[in-house]
Formats: structure tokens, C-alpha cells, sequence
């Protein structure tokens, strides 16, 4: 029993005489919960800043289709109303001169098909050089944070000889964890920002590349008209063609 005794007061004694080995492991019991918290808590904004970034790359791509549908109808429209001035014209007309009309007019929009195509390729380069870069930046923000860890504080020390170096270092880890934490969820709100900016040029550029395609269709169909009734012997009485007034551009949601 007495050798008990006298064992268990030198390990106490053992004990008491290294606190600050004992800080150390207590320290890092205090800390990584929170470094844990904070670190899920980031996590968790990566994701949405994922899921918020693809939510508008999925309502941009919606937008180029309404837009695309919305010039393609302008095209047919002033096609269809070409076909019925041709198709109304009274015998003086000339027959074969008219089909020539509908000939060229019909290569015309098959031409504007290859602008349109050109429009919509610039587009989906532009997305995928805007959406690669997004994300790489978000894969940057997300290496940025393993960087953020704890058991390197123990690197070049000694928990029984230099322990307090080693709880300074855990200390320094938890304020530069708050540090690093408050610009980082600006850099996460900017780089939403920034998708969303980027985005909007690529459609602005591609309003711009289609209505240039589609203006230029226009003046061939006013090319046409004057040709039915210059060469053609034709006329543009009633019925009136389609209207075709310039597409109308809906403002993005």
C-alpha cells in the first residue's frame, strides 16, 4: 500500500511538473471545436456560393434561348410576309422573276441561320472561359481554407521543452481563423458579384451580335420589295405582310 502511495504521488508530482505539456492538449481540446465550427460554417458558404453560381448560369442559359427564339421568329415572320406579298401578286407580275425573289430570300435566312450560329458560339465561349474561371476562383477559396489547420503548430517544437511556443502558435491559429474568415466571405459575395457582371456582358454581346444578323436580313427584305416591284412588275398592296417591327428584347429577370 505504501508503495502505492509514494508511486501515485510521483506520477502526480510527474504531472506538476509539466503544465505546460498539459496546456498544450488542453489548449487544442479548446480550440479545434471552434476551428471545427468555423471551418463547417465556410464550408457551407463554398457550397452555396456553388449552388448560387449555377443557379444563374442555368437562368442565363434560359435567357439566350427566349432571346434566340425571340430574333428566329422575327426571321420567319419577315420571311412569311415576303411569301405572301409574292403569293398575292396579279398576272402582270412576273412569274419566274418572283421565284428568283423567293430563291434568294430563302438562302438569305439560311444565311442569317450561320450568323445566328456565329452569335451563339461567341456566347457559349465566353460562358465557358466565365464559368471555368468562377469556379477555379471558388476552388482557390476552398484550397485557401485547408491551409487552415492545427497540427502544424507542433512543427519545430517540442510539447515537453518548448510547450509554450506550441500554445502561442494555437492561440495565433484561432485569430487568424477569424482573420481569414471575415474577407473571405466578401471575396464570396464578390465573386457572385462578378459571375453575375460577366454574365450579363455575354448577353449583352449576344443581343448585340443577333441584332446586327437580323438588321441585316431586314434591309435584304426591303431589298426584295423593291426588286418585286422595280424588275418584277409587282406590287406591295394588301394584304399587308406580317409585321416586322424589330424583335423586342426582354429585359432579364
Amino acid at each position: 500500500m505504501k508503495l502505492f502511495v509514494v508511486l501515485l504521488a510521483l506520477a502526480c508530482g510527474a504531472n506538476a511538473e509539466r503544465p505546460g505539456a498539459i496546456q498544450v492538449i488542453s489548449t487544442f481540446k479548446e480550440i479545434a471545436p471552434q476551428y471545427a465550427i468555423a471551418m463547417n460554417e465556410n464550408d457551407a458558404e463554398l457550397e452555396e456560393l456553388k449552388n448560387e453560381g449555377s443557379d444563374k448560369i442555368v437562368t442565363f442559359h434560359t435567357n439566350i434561348i427566349t432571346l434566340k427564339e425571340t430574333y428566329v421568329m422575327s426571321i420567319i415572320n419577315q420571311e412569311d410576309g415576303l411569301k405572301n406579298v409574292i403569293a398575292t401578286q396579279n398576272a402582270q407580275a412576273d412569274t419566274q422573276c418572283m421565284s428568283f425573289i423567293q430563291r434568294a430570300a430563302n438562302e438569305n435566312v439560311n444565311l442569317v441561320g450561320v450568323s445566328y450560329t456565329t452569335c451563339i458560339n461567341k456566347a457559349d465561349d465566353s460562358l465557358n472561359v466565365t464559368a471555368t474561371s468562377y469556379y477555379g476562383r471558388i476552388g482557390n477559396l476552398e484550397v485557401a481554407m485547408t491551409d487552415l489547420r492545427l497540427l502544424d503548430v507542433f512543427r519545430g517544437d517540442n510539447v515537453f521543452y518548448t510547450p509554450e511556443s506550441i500554445v502561442t502558435k494555437l492561440r495565433s491559429k484561432l485569430t487568424n481563423l477569424n482573420t481569414k474568415l471575415s474577407p473571405l466571405a466578401t471575396d464570396l459575395e464578390e465573386e457572385l458579384d462578378a459571375l453575375q457582371n460577366d454574365l450579363e456582358d455575354i448577353r449583352d454581346a449576344y443581343i448585340d451580335c443577333m441584332t446586327a444578323a437580323e438588321q441585316r436580313f431586314r434591309g435584304y427584305i426591303a431589298l426584295a420589295q423593291t426588286q418585286l416591284t422595280a424588275i418584277c412588275s409587282g406590287t406591295l398592296a394588301p394584304p399587308a405582310p406580317p409585321s416586322t417591327s424589330a424583335p423586342e428584347v426582354i429585359p432579364e429577370a
